[in-house]
């Protein structure tokens, strides 16, 4: 058995392994592996010799870009639910206790197949552990510059890692810190912050650092670079689709709403009509004041 503890946006979790191989399967968690005690956040059984039981109601399908999610709920409140690729290839089954705290899982089929799968359980599972504690998991491409994180938000291919690599190239002091799937969190002083994590898409951008935000802009394809404010209702909208929502479960649902909704109170969001070039980045970075 072997065990790890990691931390990612202040919260602790812990993976056991009955075979071995955590970083060898997820090598991204590295940079967030930890020696601090205390009580974890929740922890994670990984073992391929569970047999998957689909006891209980089924809920529903949930497709998402990648990977796709067929959720379960038991008498108990305790969920099972399948981790698919391509929305029909199992490639992980989660078991969950009734408190949510402790979670089994087993992989299946090649060692791609599983770390995809493992990879995906841990970021439903963070999600719906971390809801509770002022906490997102976003979609999104943020890059740094002088102390605070910009967050590029939009559908997949829309613009987001071009317009950061945009700033990169063209604001002075920028640097790309996730490119997919950073976390939010408010601090305690209710400062809207992100958080880099373990999960960023196709570019290995795994940074264990943290920035207060910024600015939100929404990116939309346009053949003229222009920008606006939003509205509260539409920033709403916009920040709470850029979310991993966790609509099956109402309860975790409404946490991230209220979440969503507190960092409307401290950071507006723009949308940002642009081309792929360097003079989009001016625009946003003169929205933002940089």
């Amino acid at each position: 058995m072997e065990s790890m503890t990691f931390k990612v946006a202040g919260h602790l979790f812990r993976i056991d392994a009955v075979e071995g191989g955590i970083l060898a399967l997820l090598p991204s968690l590295e940079p967030f592996i930890t020696d601090e005690k205390g009580e974890p956040l929740f922890t994670i059984t990984v073992d391929n010799s569970i047999n998957p039981s689909w006891r209980g109601k089924r809920i529903g399908f949930f497709p998402c870009p990648s990977a796709s999610f067929e959720v379960y709920l038991q008498d108990n409140n305790a969920y099972r639910i399948l981790v698919l690729a391509d929305g029909k290839i199992p490639c992980a089954f989660i078991k969950s206790d009734y408190e949510r705290k402790r979670f089994n899982i087993a992989t299946r089929g090649t060692k791609s197949d599983m770390a995809f799968g493992l990879n995906n359980a841990l970021m439903v599972i963070y999600t719906l552990c971390s809801a509770g504690h002022d906490t997102l998991l976003m979609h999104s491409s943020v890059v740094e510059n002088n102390g605070k994180a910009y967050m590029f938000l939009g559908v997949s291919g829309s613009g987001k890692s071009t317009h950061s690599d945009m700033w990169v190239a063209h604001i002075p002091g920028s640097t790309l810190v996730n490119d997919d799937n950073p976390v939010l969190r408010i601090a305690p002083d209710g400062t809207p912050t992100m958080y880099g994590s373990p999960w960023s898409g196709k570019r290995p951008v795994y940074m264990n650092v943290h920035y207060p935000i910024g600015g939100f802009a929404t990116i939309e394809k346009n053949k003229e670079n222009k920008i606006h404010k939003e509205s509260i209702p539409n920033a709403f909208g916009i920040l709470l689709s850029s979310c991993s929502t966790m609509k099956f479960d109402k309860e975790v649902h409404m946490k991230i709403c209220g979440t969503v909704s507190r960092v409307l109170e401290k950071v507006p969001v723009h949308t940002l009509y642009c081309r792929p070039d360097a003079e989009a980045a001016e625009v946003s970075s003169n929205a933002f004041r940089i």
